[in-house]
Protein backbone atom coordinates (compact mmCIF):
# COMPACT_ATOMS: atom_id res chain seq x y z
CA UNK A 1 0.00 0.00 0.00
CA UNK A 2 1.57 3.43 -1.14
CA UNK A 3 1.92 6.63 0.83
CA UNK A 4 -1.37 8.12 -0.96
CA UNK A 5 -3.48 5.23 0.47
CA UNK A 6 -3.01 6.53 4.05
CA UNK A 7 -3.42 10.63 2.83
CA UNK A 8 -6.38 12.39 2.94
CA UNK A 9 -5.35 14.82 0.28
CA UNK A 10 -5.37 12.09 -2.25
CA UNK A 11 -8.53 11.37 -2.10
CA UNK A 12 -10.79 13.64 -3.53
CA UNK A 13 -11.93 11.44 -6.03
CA UNK A 14 -12.16 8.88 -4.06
CA UNK A 15 -14.86 10.68 -1.59
CA UNK A 16 -16.95 12.07 -4.98
CA UNK A 17 -17.24 8.57 -6.30
CA UNK A 18 -18.33 6.94 -2.68
CA UNK A 19 -15.25 4.45 -2.79
CA UNK A 20 -14.15 5.53 0.28
CA UNK A 21 -14.76 3.62 3.23
CA UNK A 22 -17.09 4.76 6.15
CA UNK A 23 -14.00 5.53 8.24
CA UNK A 24 -11.90 7.06 5.29
CA UNK A 25 -15.21 8.72 4.58
CA UNK A 26 -15.00 10.49 8.41
CA UNK A 27 -11.29 10.95 8.20
CA UNK A 28 -11.72 12.76 4.42
CA UNK A 29 -14.21 15.13 5.86
CA UNK A 30 -12.17 16.08 9.08
CA UNK A 31 -9.19 16.50 7.10
CA UNK A 32 -11.32 19.23 4.38
CA UNK A 33 -12.76 20.82 7.89
CA UNK A 34 -8.81 21.65 8.50
CA UNK A 35 -7.35 22.52 5.55
CA UNK A 36 -10.78 24.46 3.79
CA UNK A 37 -8.24 25.43 1.07
CA UNK A 38 -8.13 21.82 -0.28
CA UNK A 39 -11.19 22.36 -1.46
CA UNK A 40 -10.88 23.59 -4.70
CA UNK A 41 -9.40 19.78 -5.55
CA UNK A 42 -12.78 18.50 -4.76
CA UNK A 43 -14.18 21.42 -6.39
CA UNK A 44 -12.50 20.78 -10.06
CA UNK A 45 -14.03 17.12 -9.90
CA UNK A 46 -18.00 18.34 -9.58
CA UNK A 47 -18.57 17.35 -12.79
CA UNK A 48 -17.74 13.41 -12.70
CA UNK A 49 -20.78 12.06 -11.55
CA UNK A 50 -23.02 13.45 -14.36
CA UNK A 51 -20.99 11.60 -16.90
CA UNK A 52 -20.35 7.95 -14.55
CA UNK A 53 -22.17 6.47 -17.32
CA UNK A 54 -20.28 7.92 -20.42
CA UNK A 55 -18.63 4.58 -21.20
CA UNK A 56 -20.04 1.02 -21.92
CA UNK A 57 -20.17 -1.11 -18.71
CA UNK A 58 -17.36 -3.66 -20.30
CA UNK A 59 -15.10 -0.70 -20.68
CA UNK A 60 -15.25 0.35 -17.74
CA UNK A 61 -15.10 -2.65 -15.88
CA UNK A 62 -11.86 -3.47 -18.02
CA UNK A 63 -10.41 -0.57 -17.06
CA UNK A 64 -11.31 -1.90 -13.71
CA UNK A 65 -9.34 -4.71 -13.65
CA UNK A 66 -12.68 -6.77 -13.96
CA UNK A 67 -13.81 -9.45 -16.26
CA UNK A 68 -17.22 -8.37 -17.36
CA UNK A 69 -18.65 -12.17 -18.12
CA UNK A 70 -17.82 -13.14 -14.50
CA UNK A 71 -19.00 -9.86 -12.78
CA UNK A 72 -22.88 -9.68 -11.79
CA UNK A 73 -25.12 -7.34 -13.67
CA UNK A 74 -25.34 -5.13 -10.59
CA UNK A 75 -21.52 -4.82 -10.09
CA UNK A 76 -20.54 -1.78 -7.95
CA UNK A 77 -18.03 0.54 -9.89
CA UNK A 78 -17.24 2.06 -6.72
CA UNK A 79 -16.80 -0.83 -4.62
CA UNK A 80 -14.05 -2.19 -7.16
CA UNK A 81 -12.48 1.20 -7.63
CA UNK A 82 -12.27 0.79 -3.55
CA UNK A 83 -10.46 -2.52 -4.86
CA UNK A 84 -8.27 -1.20 -7.40
CA UNK A 85 -6.92 2.20 -5.27
CA UNK A 86 -5.60 -0.29 -2.84
CA UNK A 87 -3.45 -2.42 -5.07
CA UNK A 88 -1.42 1.34 -5.48
CA UNK A 89 -0.65 1.96 -8.99
CA UNK A 90 2.24 4.19 -9.81
CA UNK A 91 0.18 6.44 -12.41
CA UNK A 92 -2.23 8.88 -11.31
CA UNK A 93 -4.76 11.38 -12.81
CA UNK A 94 -5.35 15.06 -12.43
CA UNK A 95 -9.09 17.26 -12.22
CA UNK A 96 -11.84 15.39 -13.31
CA UNK A 97 -12.98 13.77 -15.91
CA UNK A 98 -15.80 11.71 -16.92
CA UNK A 99 -17.58 8.48 -16.91
CA UNK A 100 -17.90 5.45 -15.10
CA UNK A 101 -14.58 4.03 -15.61
CA UNK A 102 -13.54 6.96 -13.78
CA UNK A 103 -13.51 5.04 -11.16
CA UNK A 104 -9.64 4.24 -12.30
CA UNK A 105 -9.21 7.67 -10.48
CA UNK A 106 -8.65 5.37 -7.12
CA UNK A 107 -6.04 3.26 -8.82
CA UNK A 108 -3.30 5.52 -8.69
CA UNK A 109 -4.10 8.47 -11.23
CA UNK A 110 -5.85 11.86 -9.52
CA UNK A 111 -8.91 13.56 -11.56
CA UNK A 112 -9.21 12.72 -15.37
CA UNK A 113 -9.70 9.67 -16.41
CA UNK A 114 -6.35 7.34 -17.79
CA UNK A 115 -8.14 4.86 -20.32
CA UNK A 116 -6.65 1.59 -21.19
CA UNK A 117 -5.26 1.67 -25.15
CA UNK A 118 -7.75 0.77 -27.39
CA UNK A 119 -7.75 -1.99 -29.35
CA UNK A 120 -6.33 -3.40 -31.42
CA UNK A 121 -3.74 -0.78 -32.27
CA UNK A 122 -5.51 2.55 -30.79
CA UNK A 123 -5.82 5.79 -33.16
CA UNK A 124 -3.17 7.08 -35.43
CA UNK A 125 -0.27 9.31 -33.17
CA UNK A 126 1.13 12.29 -34.99
CA UNK A 127 4.05 13.65 -33.59
CA UNK A 128 4.44 16.86 -31.76
CA UNK A 129 6.03 20.04 -32.53
CA UNK A 130 8.89 20.43 -30.16
CA UNK A 131 8.58 22.74 -27.02
CA UNK A 132 10.78 25.14 -25.61
CA UNK A 133 13.02 22.90 -24.22
CA UNK A 134 14.82 19.45 -25.22
CA UNK A 135 14.50 16.55 -24.04
CA UNK A 136 10.88 14.76 -24.52
CA UNK A 137 9.99 14.00 -28.37
CA UNK A 138 6.42 12.33 -28.36
CA UNK A 139 3.41 11.28 -30.52
CA UNK A 140 -0.20 12.56 -30.16
CA UNK A 141 -3.49 11.23 -31.14
CA UNK A 142 -6.87 13.63 -29.97
CA UNK A 143 -10.07 11.47 -30.55
CA UNK A 144 -13.36 13.45 -30.62
CA UNK A 145 -16.15 11.44 -28.26
CA UNK A 146 -19.59 12.27 -27.22
CA UNK A 147 -18.51 12.84 -23.45
CA UNK A 148 -15.49 14.67 -24.41
CA UNK A 149 -11.87 13.68 -25.59
CA UNK A 150 -9.96 10.87 -25.60
CA UNK A 151 -5.83 11.68 -25.87
CA UNK A 152 -3.77 8.73 -26.97
CA UNK A 153 -0.03 9.35 -26.46
CA UNK A 154 3.67 8.25 -26.14
CA UNK A 155 6.92 10.28 -25.52
CA UNK A 156 10.73 9.53 -25.73
CA UNK A 157 13.11 10.89 -23.33
CA UNK A 158 16.13 12.07 -25.16
CA UNK A 159 18.15 13.52 -22.60
CA UNK A 160 19.40 12.73 -19.27
CA UNK A 161 17.61 14.90 -17.27
CA UNK A 162 14.47 13.72 -18.69
CA UNK A 163 15.06 10.23 -17.11
CA UNK A 164 14.89 11.69 -13.95
CA UNK A 165 12.48 13.98 -13.39
CA UNK A 166 9.94 13.01 -10.92
CA UNK A 167 6.21 13.82 -13.03
CA UNK A 168 4.88 14.19 -15.74
CA UNK A 169 2.06 16.21 -16.88
CA UNK A 170 -0.38 16.45 -19.50
CA UNK A 171 -2.05 19.48 -20.19
CA UNK A 172 -5.08 20.71 -22.15
CA UNK A 173 -5.27 24.66 -22.95
CA UNK A 174 -8.74 25.52 -24.22
CA UNK A 175 -9.50 28.42 -26.53
CA UNK A 176 -10.57 30.66 -23.84
CA UNK A 177 -6.83 30.15 -22.12
CA UNK A 178 -7.51 28.09 -19.60
CA UNK A 179 -5.25 24.95 -18.39
CA UNK A 180 -6.48 21.90 -17.18
CA UNK A 181 -3.86 18.94 -16.46
CA UNK A 182 -5.04 15.63 -17.85
CA UNK A 183 -2.85 13.39 -16.49
CA UNK A 184 0.47 12.76 -14.73
CA UNK A 185 2.78 9.85 -15.28
CA UNK A 186 7.00 9.49 -13.85
CA UNK A 187 9.09 7.97 -16.38
CA UNK A 188 10.80 4.65 -16.09
CA UNK A 189 13.15 3.89 -18.72
CA UNK A 190 13.98 6.02 -22.02
CA UNK A 191 10.39 5.92 -23.21
CA UNK A 192 6.91 5.73 -22.34
CA UNK A 193 3.83 4.28 -24.83
CA UNK A 194 0.35 2.96 -24.59
CA UNK A 195 -0.46 6.00 -22.64
CA UNK A 196 -4.75 6.97 -22.75
CA UNK A 197 -6.54 9.52 -21.20
CA UNK A 198 -9.79 11.23 -21.33
CA UNK A 199 -11.11 14.69 -20.49
CA UNK A 200 -14.71 15.81 -20.60
CA UNK A 201 -13.69 18.85 -22.51
CA UNK A 202 -14.91 18.62 -25.93
CA UNK A 203 -12.07 18.15 -29.13
CA UNK A 204 -13.58 21.44 -30.11
CA UNK A 205 -13.14 23.53 -27.94
CA UNK A 206 -8.82 22.48 -27.37
CA UNK A 207 -6.98 24.37 -28.63
CA UNK A 208 -3.28 23.13 -27.72
CA UNK A 209 -2.32 19.88 -25.94
CA UNK A 210 1.20 19.72 -24.23
CA UNK A 211 3.71 17.84 -22.48
CA UNK A 212 5.28 19.76 -19.23
CA UNK A 213 7.62 18.42 -15.67
CA UNK A 214 4.81 18.57 -13.34
CA UNK A 215 4.21 21.64 -11.65
CA UNK A 216 6.13 23.98 -14.44
CA UNK A 217 4.82 26.19 -17.30
CA UNK A 218 7.57 24.89 -19.98
CA UNK A 219 6.07 23.09 -22.82
CA UNK A 220 8.41 20.23 -23.87
CA UNK A 221 6.16 18.93 -26.67
CA UNK A 222 3.08 21.03 -28.05
CA UNK A 223 0.55 19.58 -30.61
CA UNK A 224 -2.03 22.81 -31.73
CA UNK A 225 -5.19 21.43 -32.69
CA UNK A 226 -6.70 25.04 -33.70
Amino acid sequence: MSAADHDPSEWDAAYLLGALTPEETVAYERYLADHPDQGTGLDSLAGLPAIMDALPREEALALLGEDAEQAPDLVSLAAAARKRRLRAQRLRVATGIASAAACLIIGGFVGHLILAPQEPAGPALQAMGAGQRAGVTAALAVSAESWGTRLDWQCQYTKDWATTVARYDLVVTTKDGRESTIASWSPSGNEASNLAAATAIPAANIRTVDIRVADTKVPLAVTTLS
